[in-house]
């Protein structure tokens, strides 16, 4: 009995101190444990780009903290086997995006169904590590403030993949073609542009790639950049990634001109411009966008082959300059899905820009890469 006394009064005494201690370091210890819904909505998947690069995007989401007075201090994502932070606030741009609550992000008068109010926060995660850095898990932590204490929530749990990828050919053919907005965070739009439709929120252009043409002296355009012609990926052949089924054609938009303007009357419907969406059966959906007014050369119906003649470049849509607008989706239309990983089957690497329009930087010998993703601003030679 002695024995037992002195283990609660030690006990106590214990717990007393570490109360104490935390009131003093301002860390709180919550009574309850919500940890406000966060979940994985999309899971990381291994996705090898052609700079040896492993890059894991995937995104996390969960209530929102504010209507109970709470402020963001620092999220983390964190190697569930060794402890290590692979991203904090502090990495905001680089490796992480923080999205804030948003009601429905479709415009209402685009919609025809009712309004679902949703209002969550968002975390897209855009991490680039070497082969031997990639974890198995990854677990994420929240700390929230108020009233000068903190409040720790670790939560959202989750296994990284490292299956195949599907395999595709290039959408262009030819010599020095430059992939933009695509694989990281940083200088890229596309996973930072989001979507909530029914009230679930997805980044459907995680993995688009946006593709130019480059001179030999790495220009995009020669003579006056306003007028779409004079970009040399305008006009160029577009063809078929892969063996599927058209399901959807838009074409006759005029090109936008002069370049660097967009008219008026875009909105979410028609922002892809003279666009085909191809099914590719088990995979998902693929989508050709900003295509040459009525270039397009199949319909919604049709099959079409791989390597088969689809339209061709131009400047419609939502564009400020002429390009090919290239993705990988779940569902159709594309605005309400998640975007998609995906790999090319065979690419010669020459060089990189190291950011969009930045300079051409040739590699001593070029590298023959096969089922790897591009990277952003690399530039290739495709076939």
């Amino acid at each position: 009995m002695k024995k037992l006394v002195f283990c609660l009064v030690t006990l106590s005494v214990v717990i007393l101190a570490f109360l104490s201690c935390s009131k003093r370091t301002g860390i709180f210890i919550p009574t309850d444990q919500t940890s406000y819904g966060m979940k994985v909505t999309f899971a990381p998947k291994e996705v090898k780009s052609t700079n040896g690069k492993i890059n894991l995007l995937y995104s996390v989401e969960l209530l929102n903290f504010e209507k109970d007075g709470y402020k963001l201090k620092d999220f983390q994502a964190i190697n569930s086997i060794t402890g290590t932070v692979l991203c904090s606030l502090s990495d905001t741009g680089k490796y992480l995006l923080v999205h804030k609550p948003v009601i429905e992000s479709i415009p209402e008068e685009l919609f025809y169904y009712p309004l679902v109010g949703h209002a969550t926060y968002r975390f897209s995660v855009g991490l680039v590590l070497d082969p031997a850095q990639v974890p198995t898990k990854i677990k994420h932590r929240l700390v929230l403030t108020k009233d000068a204490k903190d409040k720790i929530i670790e939560a959202a749990e989750t296994s990284v993949s490292k299956g195949s990828l599907p395999i595709a050919s290039a959408p262009l053919k030819g010599d020095r073609f430059v992939s933009a907005n695509t694989t990281t965070l940083v200088n890229n739009q596309h996973p930072g542009y989001q979507i909530t439709y029914r009230g679930i929120t997805g980044v459907p252009e995680r993995f688009c790639v946006d593709w130019n043409k480059l001179d030999a002296t790495g220009s995009a355009y020669h003579g006056d950049m306003k007028i779409c012609t004079n970009w040399y990926v305008y006009g160029q052949n577009v063809y078929s990634v892969a063996e599927g089924s058209v399901v959807s054609v838009s074409d006759g938009m005029p090109d936008q001109s002069p370049v660097g303007t967009v008219s008026s009357d875009i909105n979410l419907y028609n922002g892809g411009g003279n666009s085909v969406m191809i099914y590719i059966d088990g995979v998902g959906y693929t989508i050709y966008g900003h295509m040459i007014p009525n270039s397009i050369v199949v319909k919604a119906g049709q099959m079409v082959a791989k390597g088969q003649l689809i339209g061709k470049v131009g400047n419609s849509g939502n564009s400020m300059a002429p390009h090919l607008h290239f993705g990988l989706h779940t569902d159709f239309p594309y605005y309400i899905s998640e975007g998609l990983p995906y790999c090319i089957d065979s690419m010669e690497k020459i060089g990189s820009t190291g950011k969009p329009l930045g300079p051409l930087v040739l590699l001593p010998v070029s590298e023959i890469h096969t089922n790897e993703l591009v990277e952003n601003c690399g530039v290739y030679n495709l076939k």
